[in-house]
């Protein structure tokens, strides 16, 4: 276990930077037991509130590929197939045949999907790490700031400055010296009226042997010195004891590392809704921006094109280079990649192209009756509204209208 002193430690932060952070324990080591129930009712209430802010953003957003997704089917002539699997957690459906945009910052319904698969990626890695006898620590560098610093300018000198972290000498000898494996890297953005933007970066450092704290807090150190010196040449500064630097164990242990994971990726599990609007004075993460926004605030409506503007086209999770190879986690896939892949499950009920236009509205209410009820209760829930559909027969469906399907009227009595 690496835990002897360095003599090459950069000079340390006053207490009350990382080394408070190692005080408060690993992450991930205490969990809050929930029942299967609670989880299924919440995952369906976040799905209904992202459906929901996605189609009220679709009024105002500046992104064209958002203002078709999950609206506009991809055949333009057709219509959309309900889709249905039976999986360990549950039945699950979903529309399949849909656009989608693939933002991992701006779309809410396309954030999940892909935050899911990106949680998915960092506990693999983690778990690899756990079982080759490694250990890891969530490292947090911030950067101070005020009203007057623009987003754009912000977002420049934090990549400048982690590319400076993680390269030249320093990080050759830190490597070395703490035995580093490799780093995940993920971007939070808030914005307070008082202070303005505010951007820091999450990065999962993984070592080759367990690693004490203290050693991580010194890793850490050296880290923060070329930090803030990077930052300073482009007109920025940080300070680790005002909150600048923190890094923290991870508890390497298979809920605890899942836990990690998501939080990692947790700028798409962070669809606000209305219900818990902050105050004028507080910061405000990018999705609680878009939720006052689409409840027509026009100071978060522009904020909010602004952040469309910015995060357009930037990675959402970044690896050090051969980290995933040597964790085996397989090929990293493209945003667009995951949005666009394949749902799984059997074609159940096919949703004509007029259909589909009253239904996209209020789609979560089948997807709900679906995973409920079943193929009956999205049945009377279509004939309840008096929308034609056709149930798909034995064999998958290859087009609307096409050989395998069974017409059923809205009209039809139960």
């Amino acid at each position: 276990m690496r835990g002897d002193s360095l003599a090459l430690a950069a000079p340390r932060p006053k207490a009350g930077g990382a080394g408070r952070a190692a005080e408060g324990g690993p992450l991930g080591k205490h969990l809050r037991r929930v029942l299967p129930e609670d989880v299924d009712r919440a995952r369906r209430g976040r799905r209904a509130e992202a459906y929901g802010m996605r189609r009220r953003l679709q009024g105002f957003t500046s992104i064209d590929r958002l203002k078709a997704c999950g609206r506009v089917p991809v055949n333009p002539v057709g219509g959309t197939v309900l889709r249905v699997s039976e999986t360990d957690q549950g039945r699950r459906a979903g529309i399949a045949g849909t656009m989608s945009c693939g933002s991992p910052w701006s779309c809410p319904v396309c954030a999940r999907r892909i935050a899911a698969q990106r949680a998915k990626d960092v506990a693999g890695v983690l778990t690899a790490v756990a079982k080759s006898g490694g250990s890891a620590g969530l490292l947090t560098l911030t950067m101070s700031h005020s009203r007057k610093d623009t987003l754009r300018d912000m977002w420049a000198a934090l990549s400048a400055a982690w590319g400076s972290v993680t390269s030249g000498r320093g990080w050759v000898v830190d490597q070395e010296t703490f035995g580093i494996r490799g780093w995940i890297r993920t971007v939070e953005y808030t914005h307070s009226p008082v202070t303005g933007h505010h951007l820091h970066v999450h990065a999962v450092i993984t070592f080759t042997e367990l690693t004490s704290a203290d050693m991580m807090a010194e890793m850490s150190y050296r880290a923060f010195h070329r930090w803030e010196r990077a930052l300073t040449r482009k007109g920025f500064h940080a300070i680790a004891d005002k909150g600048g630097l923190d890094m923290r164990p991870i508890h390497m242990t298979g809920e605890s590392i899942e836990q990690v994971a998501e939080y990692v990726s947790k700028a798409a599990f962070e669809v606000a809704s209305s219900a818990t609007k902050k105050g004028r004075g507080d910061s405000r993460s990018a999705f609680e921006i878009l939720a006052d926004a689409c409840q027509g605030d026009a100071d978060s409506i522009e904020l909010w094109w602004l952040w469309e503007a910015t995060s357009l086209g930037k990675r959402q999770v970044t690896y050090s280079r051969g980290l995933r190879e040597w964790a085996r986690v397989g090929r990293e896939k493209s945003d667009d990649e995951i949005t666009a892949e394949d749902m799984h499950g059997e074609d159940q009920i096919a949703l004509p192209a007029e259909t589909w236009k009253a239904v996209r509205d209020e789609v979560a209410d089948l997807l709900d009756a679906v995973e409920l009820g079943g193929i009956p209760a999205a049945e009377r829930w279509l004939r309840s509204r008096g929308l034609d559909y056709r149930l798909v027969a034995s064999k998958p469906l290859d087009t609307i209208g096409g050989p395998g399907l069974v017409s059923r009227s809205g009209g039809s009595s139960d």
